[in-house]
């Protein structure tokens, strides 16, 4: 196992806020550094890594804004918005001229300057670059330079309650991911620092 490109933490990062130098833990808190950080972005539904999206589709939602799935939209990035050629499930799409509507980029927003989204399904195709730029591979790097510090003091918080855990308990590496989700949620419950910063991050519901 590898920690993943999109993680919201490192090993060594983590490893420092637990106070831990040797290196006999690495492969189990790269684990749940990867399971911690695949939570809290299904938590808040939203990637946090800078991505490229390609040609997806959203339905229309009456009104004159839509909320794209991902956000910040990066800037000087290509911005796309097609819309479906008719209702029917056909695959030819429309470019609509930039001039058309405006992006919100750090909200994810996208509004048009006049007239809204049709309501139909699947009637609109986007494609865009969204998230956050930083590189967990690089030396020196830290998500508080994107602005994404609490957020990883956050998978912090989360990954020291299953270390923990474990230790305390004694028990054996055996716990899986669907155990770990459970304690996850368990103490953004009872957590109100954690509860209040992923509050912050949290994808609002689609208009």
């Amino acid at each position: 196992m590898s920690l993943n490109t999109y993680a919201l933490t490192t090993v060594a990062r983590l490893k420092t806020f637990l106070g831990i130098t040797a290196a006999t833990d690495d492969t189990f808190l790269e684990r749940i550094a990867n399971a911690a950080s695949d939570w809290v972005e299904n938590y808040c539904d939203r990637r946090f890594k800078k991505t490229a999206y390609t040609n997806e589709l959203y339905d229309g939602t009456g009104g004159a804004t839509l909320l794209l799935r991902n956000y910040p939209v990066v800037a000087g990035q290509a911005f796309t918005l097609e819309q479906r050629a008719g209702t029917d499930n056909v695959s030819s799409f429309t470019t609509l001229d930039t001039n058309l509507y405006f992006v919100k980029n750090t909200q994810g927003i996208v509004e048009f300057a006049s007239g809204k989204f049709y309501a139909y399904s699947q009637f609109y195709r986007l494609s865009y670059t969204a998230g956050y730029d930083f590189d967990n591979a690089a030396a020196g790097a830290t998500l508080e330079s994107v602005g994404l510090g609490d957020l990883e003091y956050a998978v912090w918080k989360l990954c020291a309650t299953i270390f923990n855990d474990r230790k305390q308990s004694g028990r054996v590496q055996s716990e899986n991911i669907g155990n770990y989700s459970v304690t996850f949620r368990r103490e953004v419950s009872i957590d109100p620092e954690i509860a209040e910063i992923l509050a912050r991050f949290r994808r609002p519901p689609s208009a």
